[in-house]
């Protein structure tokens, strides 16, 4: 006799459970993420051009180009801010020493006193002096034979002095005469310049001329002043030879 499996029935209305839920399957992957700025395109040339002033003392020029390398890298996005920046900075350090310079020059403009015609108000020490602020009546020392000469000392009359300034005058005409023609000049003028001043130093020995007259290179600059100033050729004198 054969036997069968026996088989069993699901009672109606019972159903099998589902399978487990994987909460992984069937999600969309997260976004990907945002993509970072551009490279910078190159270095800009401004900022370059003002580094490069910023060293040589081209101020104007550094501060101007760095502004306008500022302006230009943020909207191109260039490279360079940082040589913009310190071409500014170099700029700012030049102009400081600029300044320094300039209080420095005035500071040492004021020894250049204009000696005063009054012998009781000039310095009593030597002060040294431009040439073209000497006046008549101003006493100096230090009288040399030089091609050029921009200062002299002067001091007060009162004191031992080489010299004194007797007068001055303006060489006419446009054209430099030579060195030979102007000092001729300068001399027959000056001699009558130190009669009209001192007509008792007329046959003085003792009493030479030394006259200061413009060169080529003076005159080129519009220099046309003649000074002319009674020398003591015997040593230093005190006192003022006028009358």
């Amino acid at each position: 006799m054969l036997r069968l499996p026996v088989v069993t029935q699901t009672p109606y209305g019972e159903q099998y459970p589902p399978p487990p839920y994987n909460p992984v399957q069937g999600q969309y992957p997260p976004p990907p993420a945002p993509a970072g700025p551009p490279p910078p395109s190159g270095t800009n040339g401004f900022a370059i051009a003002s580094l490069i002033f910023g060293i040589i003392g081209g101020v104007l020029f550094s501060v101007i180009f760095g502004i306008i390398a500022l302006t230009q890298i943020k909207k191109r996005n260039q490279g360079g801010k940082g040589m913009a920046i310190t071409g500014l900075a170099l700029s700012g350090v030049w102009l400081a020493v600029i300044c320094v310079g300039v209080v420095v020059a005035i500071i040492a403009n004021t020894d250049d006193v204009k000696a005063n015609t009054d012998p009781t108000t000039r310095p009593s020490k030597e002060v040294s002096v431009r040439v073209e602020t000497l006046k008549t009546g101003d006493c100096v020392n230090d009288l040399q034979e030089t091609d050029s000469l921009r200062k002299l000392p002067a001091i007060n009359c009162a004191q031992p002095h080489q010299g004194e300034v007797v007068g001055e005058f303006n060489v006419t005409g446009s054209t430099f005469p030579g060195d030979t023609a102007i000092a001729k000049q300068a001399k027959d003028r000056c001699f009558e310049i130190l009669d009209a001043y001192s007509p008792s130093t007329k046959d003085d020995q003792s009493i030479g001329l030394y006259y200061v007259h413009p060169t080529q290179a003076s005159w080129n600059q519009g220099d046309r002043q003649v000074l002319c100033i009674a020398e003591h050729t015997d040593g230093l004198k005190t006192g003022s030879i006028k009358g």
